[in-house]
């Protein structure tokens, strides 16, 4: 039987400044946009920080990723960011109907459609987003799935996510822990992008 080890609260520095305009230590501790799930060991995210706009603010103390918001932070919509720390436990904790708990938890259901269409259920946590994402691996290891391919991740590596269907498989015994930056990019679909790789293609050969 796989025993999970928790992975430690996640440490969040934010900078500001003060009135006179010198950078200062805004905060130093836990992340407070913390979810650790009930029904699925070791499986839970943080939310370090979110801009819900490009119009980005330097200048007041507000928090833009308050323990309150935990429901309303989730996959970013166009010009947002979103800089989430994930533990993905290993896929033999998972329950019988991974996929309906994973995205029933972090309400990402039309997200798990929308990685669907050629995956020909491979992996329970396929999903897709319209955003560009930046992930590197802090600890453990991982498995990027892709509707044609994988790849295994070790702590260092990063991936570059382009709206892509894609699924993360952890097939050690332990945790791994991913740093994602996500930003939120237009609405496009896969028939979109294979029409426009042909008119491309097309364009080159004339």
């Amino acid at each position: 039987m796989t025993e999970i080890t928790p992975r430690p609260p996640v440490r969040r520095v934010v900078t500001g400044h003060d009135d006179e305009g010198r950078a200062i230590i805004l905060s130093d501790g836990p992340a407070p946009n913390t979810f650790r799930s009930d029904t699925i060991t070791g499986f839970g995210a943080s939310v370090a920080w979110f801009t819900d706009s490009p119009d980005v603010d330097m200048v007041t103390d507000r928090d833009p990723a308050p323990v309150e918001s935990i429901d309303r932070i989730g996959f970013p919509l166009t010009g947002q960011t979103v800089f989430r720390i994930a533990d993905f436990p290993p896929d033999a904790v998972y329950p019988q109907n991974a996929g309906d708990a994973v995205f029933e938890e972090i309400n990402g259901q039309d997200e798990r459609e929308a990685g669907s269409e050629h995956s020909s259920d491979k992996h329970f946590w396929f999903h897709r987003t319209d955003s560009i994402d930046y992930a590197i691996v802090i600890d453990g290891e991982i498995t990027l799935l892709v509707d044609d391919g994988e790849v295994t991740l070790k702590p260092g590596d990063v991936a570059i996510q382009r709206a892509t269907a894609h699924a993360w498989s952890n097939r050690t015994d332990k945790i791994a822990r991913v740093a994602f930056v996500l930003i939120g990019t237009p609405p496009i679909t896969t028939a979109e992008i294979a029409e426009k790789r042909a008119e491309a293609k097309t364009a080159e050969r004339v």
